[in-house]
């Protein structure tokens, strides 16, 4: 059974302008989060950058980690919607496409949010709860590709092997690659487009995954 992420604490506003409010202080935190990184973003640089008083961002935060957890509790969500392939019929009848797809859409959405996927591993390194979020995070994409590969083209094991032993080391290869190519300080200068870094690492996926097929 997949272990529950840490569920963020948010604050639940009952008027427009409260609604407009929070979601300007998660905006404005992704940005100090990218810009700061996890251990050196002060929640003053939050307010600042929010327009607010400190007063004002505490009735919405106690502190700097449930803005964190909210921000990357919604950045996984939107990574694992960017990565499912648009039409449910797709990995079944046109599998190559389908992983360029999802590969595509993760990637990109890592890409725009580069920065936070980088103070998130920093998190990662100090804060418990964060590695318990990278958990579920990487164990929900696996989880999806191992129930769609049984189900769509009966596949269980890959070179005599559980699939999932194949399933974690290409979700490895894609998350690291991503944060070599985007994520890590030096790649900023010269970054990889994102159309061919989806066909390097959907073609290994393909061929791992399909062999028998090629």
């Amino acid at each position: 059974m997949l272990k529950k992420a840490p569920e963020p604490i948010l604050p639940q506003p009952t008027t427009p302008k409260g609604r407009a409010t929070l979601a300007r202080i998660l905006a404005s935190g992704r940005e100090t989060f990218g810009q700061a990184g996890y251990v050196s973003m002060r929640m003053s640089d939050l307010a600042e950058r929010a327009g607010l008083s400190m007063g004002a961002l505490y009735r919405y935060f106690d502190n700097k980690d449930d803005v964190f957890l909210a921000i990357i509790h919604d950045i996984h969500n939107e990574l694992y919607a960017a990565s499912r392939p648009g039409e449910p019929h797709i990995f079944r009848d046109h599998p190559r496409k389908a992983i360029l797809e999802s590969n595509r859409g993760y990637l990109t959405h890592y890409r725009n949010h580069r920065k936070v996927m980088r103070a998130f591993i920093e998190a990662t390194m100090v804060d418990p709860r964060y590695n318990d979020m990278w958990w579920y995070m990487r164990e929900r994409h696996i989880i999806r590709v191992a129930t769609a590969l049984e189900r769509d083209h009966g596949i269980t094991e890959v070179n005599r092997m559980p699939a999932r032993i194949s399933l974690e080391a290409l979700a490895s290869m894609t998350e690291q690659s991503a944060y070599v190519w985007y994520a890590h300080p030096d790649a900023a200068a010269d970054m990889l487009p994102v159309a061919d870094a989806a066909c390097i690492v959907s073609e290994i996926w393909y061929c791992t995954l399909f062999s028998k097929m090629t």
